[in-house]
């Protein structure tokens, strides 16, 4: 399977047109990096924050001595710092971050799994119309989102988060929902799990970088770890098997804690195929 990288280069060569702007500014802030870049379209950043298009951040992340001489150790930097940053400081590394964390950086999410649990969610709203709107073409999180709601087509049974929150907590999943909650990388099972799967490693960090994805993720694990019943009492050897790729998946794109716990606490080993 292609890397990331490879994966971003070839998008980028084939969908981003560059123009003497992008050139110009990509050339002068590589030579002379002060602070952390955010796209142009986010509102709301720290004075002098330099802005640049989505061919710029991309052009960026895939430069190996930007990336490894300057974003990398300021992201590193981050996390070993434990002092308090002010809230306009937060919001504009946060609007960088989610944009390289998208682009395959994991040392970005590590840094947004740490603000998280140090500054809160005060932030959700512009994180999840980045995560939502900056590449429309390539991904379209609206589908688990509808889906996650119950559904938009009266005629089939989608189940709702809150219907399936009550099924993991009374010990018995009863309807279908795990692929669409707890999803996979592409497979070719079925239809309907077919288009809830993640078609790569990017998307993957898009979704778990989306709040309202990220948060029921996380409460649906907290069910299923803190139930009287047990996982093998609710689920399916099926479902299991799913839920058991999503969290192996998920477990290795972010630092989150309650995935390396759902391992640690069923046996799970990674599966030898990293994706």
């Amino acid at each position: 399977m292609k890397s990331i990288q490879e994966i971003n280069k070839t998008y980028l060569d084939k969908n981003l047109e560059t123009t003497p702007h992008d050139v110009a500014l990509l050339d002068a802030y590589k030579k002379n990096p002060k602070t952390l870049p955010a796209h142009e379209s986010t509102e709301g950043l720290a004075e002098g924050t330099p802005v640049l298009t989505n061919y710029g951040l991309m052009a960026l992340s895939l430069d190996e001595d930007y990336m490894q001489g300057f974003y990398v150790p300021r992201c590193e930097e981050l996390l070993n710092t434990n002092g308090e940053l002010d809230p306009l400081t937060v919001r504009t590394l946060r609007a960088s971050l989610i944009e390289f964390a998208m682009l395959g950086c994991i040392e970005a999410q590590q840094v947004i799994d740490k603000f998280l649990v140090e500054y809160g969610k005060s932030d959700n709203d512009m994180l999840a119309s980045i995560v939502l709107t900056r590449w429309p073409d390539r991904h379209n999180l609206h589908r688990f989102l509808a889906i996650q709601q119950g559904g938009n087509d009266p005629n089939v049974d989608h189940t709702s988060f809150h219907r399936a929150m009550t099924e993991i907590r009374s010990g018995s999943k009863r309807t279908r929902w795990v692929n669409y909650f707890f999803p996979q990388m592409k497979t070719d099972r079925d239809l309907p799990t077919f288009y809830y799967s993640l078609r790569d490693e990017t998307e993957a960090l898009i979704y778990i970088n989306h709040p309202m994805l990220r948060k029921r993720l996380l409460k649906m694990c907290e069910a299923i770890l803190q139930n009287d019943h047990s996982i093998f009492d609710i689920f399916s050897r099926f479902d299991i098997k799913m839920i058991r790729s999503s969290i192996d998946l998920f477990s290795r794109i972010s630092t989150i804690k309650i995935f390396e716990q759902m391992r640690k606490e069923y046996g799970w080993k990674y599966y030898k195929d990293k994706f």
